[in-house]
């Protein structure tokens, strides 16, 4: 089976010289040692390759050694029918690690619960009011919900658009948060809840604490749903699921 690899080619003579086997091959080391390439992990590789997860410059990079134990490349390998051979196993290696930690820190962040409390499922949400993907989401949340068996948490964060803090604020600043909620999302797009003209301290340091949760867990945009799959694992699932995630996620 023939490999291309695509992308930033760094090509490096290796000299073999040291007297014990290095924890890296030897054009790895090199660029380590002079351009600061930092190995966060292996990649699953064809037969006969070594892939590496890096980082250079802040950036991750798929790193490739060949056969031949001589060269290294930073790119993207595809095999000879044109599948792309790095873009899944870079996102699985890629994702945050979840522990017992981070759904502590959720249940401890600012929320608007919807659903049952008694239901045996939790699944939280990054949202942002002004979120139309967030609205699509809450939307297909619905008919699951009345069946009492998930309670959704939605994280309120302000990233999306001017409006999104001083109307957040407004929902979490109201005397039924939840029902505020319901009213600007079953309107989305001609919403009754008016911004706030002022967003108290206190109001703009939750959501600002909510959003400083959304970068540590790797979230980068709204909606991102956090849950326990099946087996207890904690796992994220960035936009909108597809429908079987949505089931898997929710329950059918």
């Amino acid at each position: 089976m023939k490999f291309h690899l695509l992308g930033l080619a760094l090509l490096l003579s290796a000299c073999a010289q040291a007297q014990d086997a290095p924890k890296y091959p030897a054009p790895v080391q090199a660029l380590q040692q002079k351009v600061g390439l930092e190995i966060k992990g292996s990649l699953p590789a064809p037969d006969g390759y070594r892939a590496y997860l890096a980082s250079y410059r802040g950036h991750l990079v798929p790193l490739y050694v060949p056969p031949d134990g001589k060269h290294a490349f930073v790119g993207e390998m595809f095999d000879e029918n044109g599948h792309d051979l790095t873009q899944a196993p870079m996102a699985e290696a890629s994702r945050p690690v979840f522990d017992a930690g981070t759904w502590n820190s959720l249940e401890k962040s600012t929320w608007i619960a919807e659903g049952s409390p008694k239901a045996s499922r939790i699944v939280y949400v990054f949202n942002d009011t002004e979120c139309p993907y967030c609205h699509h989401l809450w939307a297909a949340i619905q008919p699951k919900l009345a069946k009492g068996d998930v309670q959704v948490r939605y994280v309120m964060v302000a990233v999306i658009a001017p409006k999104s803090e001083p109307r957040a604020a407004a929902v979490l600043d109201a005397s039924d948060p939840a029902a505020t909620l319901r009213q600007h999302e079953q309107h989305f797009g001609n919403s009754p809840v008016q911004p706030l003209a002022k967003v108290s301290a206190a109001t703009a340091k939750k959501l600002d604490d909510n959003a400083a949760l959304m970068d540590q867990l790797g979230v980068t945009g709204t909606p991102a749903v956090i849950y326990k799959d099946a087996a207890g694992k904690i796992r994220m699932a960035d936009g909108m699921p597809p429908p079987d995630l949505l089931d898997a996620i929710f329950g059918k």
